[in-house]
């Protein structure tokens, strides 16, 4: 073997050798990562298994049996007591307006004066006239009783003296007619007219609402019609004030169905000393027949709602593995009914008792652990929309 062939396989050899220390130590370091590596997820796996599992504060309380009146529901517009255009019935001249657009007037407070320069002119004279007459009609029957004017004579001073007492009167109506005056008690609305504005007969000069009482006309099925009674309670609710209710009674139901809709025409009369409610608004309107159910009710706020349906929890007791007291919650989809007064009807899926979860509901799930404060956090107020 030559030196150099000798030479090749001496190094050949050494690399050999430093390769395998290379491999040999690159596996210690790289297995010593791993450890580490594994070490922590093992010790991470380990905390949180000993962590404490999470407890979600919520409010509760049971559902409750409620005796549920039946109810008609329906929709109708208010309108006022009384309410008109006031307008004249005689043509003229506005010469005063006595009035703020808004404002409260009584009954017979003048509104409006038209100019009635002309009439007043003219029943000056027939005043006049009348007066002459009246002076010829005496001193007619004066002579008549001594027999020196005829019968016809005296007559026709008599038709005189009644048609200038008609011509008076005639005069005086129209005059009075020139005074616009308020029909009823109320408020005004917006004035229409100017002063210097001549008018026609059927002219609308301000538009006067009696609040003090407002009716509502709504329609319900034939169906409904012999459980209907003058005088039962009708709850209300309108887009204005959509927590308030205002309560009223049936005051006139229509004897005569539609043929072509088979619907009754009703109508309900409410209080409003307040002013809150207006002519116009739109009301949905609840009716509650003598019919009564027994039912399961919860507040409204125990229901979550969803694409899938409605749901709630309801609150268990139960215990851990450690054999500790705990409550737990359990999501249960239910059907629901009719709103009422801030309670909602169950109507499946739920038993008089069960602790239903009515504030907290955003962070739960079933199987999620809560404590449950002593205290109602959420009660609703009594007023609610009627849906």
């Amino acid at each position: 073997m030559t030196a150099p062939t000798r030479t090749k396989m001496v190094l050949r050899s050494i690399f050999s050798w430093k390769m395998l220390f290379m491999l040999i130590g690159s596996a210690v370091i790289f297995g010593g990562v791993f450890f580490k590596i594994f070490s922590g997820f093992a010790a991470m796996e380990a905390a949180m298994a000993n962590m404490p599992v999470p407890v979600v504060n919520v409010t509760a309380q049971p559902a409750e049996s409620a005796e549920w009146g039946v109810e008609v529901s329906a929709i109708g517009v208010l309108e006022a007591n009384r309410g008109v255009d006031v307008t004249t019935s005689v043509s003229g001249l506005v010469q005063q307006i006595k009035f703020e657009s808004g404002e409260t007037v009584a009954q017979g407070q003048v509104l409006v004066q038209l100019d009635a320069d002309v009439e007043r002119a003219n029943l000056a004279s027939a005043q006049a006239s009348l007066k002459l007459a009246k002076a010829d009609l005496e001193r007619g029957q004066s002579l008549r009783s001594t027999d020196n004017i005829s019968k016809a004579t005296l007559e026709q001073r008599q038709s005189q003296y009644e048609v200038a007492s008609a011509e008076v009167a005639a005069l005086s109506a129209q005059i009075e007619k020139k005074v616009i005056t308020a029909p009823f008690n109320g408020v005004l609305g917006i004035r229409k007219v100017n002063v210097g504005q001549y008018l026609d007969p059927g002219n609308a000069i301000v538009n006067v609402q009696d609040l003090s009482k407002m009716l509502v006309n709504f329609s319900v099925s034939q169906k409904e019609l012999s459980d209907l009674k003058v005088g039962q309670a009708v709850r209300m609710t309108t887009d204005a004030y959509p927590i308030t209710t205002f309560e009223g009674k049936v005051t006139a139901i229509e004897p005569l169905v539609n043929q072509q809709t088979g619907m009754v025409e009703v109508q309900g009369t409410f209080d409003n000393a307040d002013g809150l409610l207006r002519p116009g608004m739109f009301a949905k309107l609840a009716v509650q027949l003598p019919a009564r159910m027994n039912v399961v009710v919860v507040p409204q706020t125990a229901i979550s709602y969803s694409l899938y349906g409605d749901f709630i929890y309801v609150a268990k007791e139960g215990k851990s593995e450690q054999g500790e007291a705990i409550t737990t919650v359990e999501r249960r989809i239910v059907k629901t009914g009719e709103r009422r007064n801030g309670q909602i009807i169950v109507e499946e899926d739920l038993k008089v008792g069960e602790m239903v979860v009515t504030s907290g509901q955003i962070k739960l799930d079933s199987g999620t652990r809560v404590a449950i404060a002593k205290e109602k956090t959420l009660a609703l107020p009594d007023q609610v929309p009627v849906e």
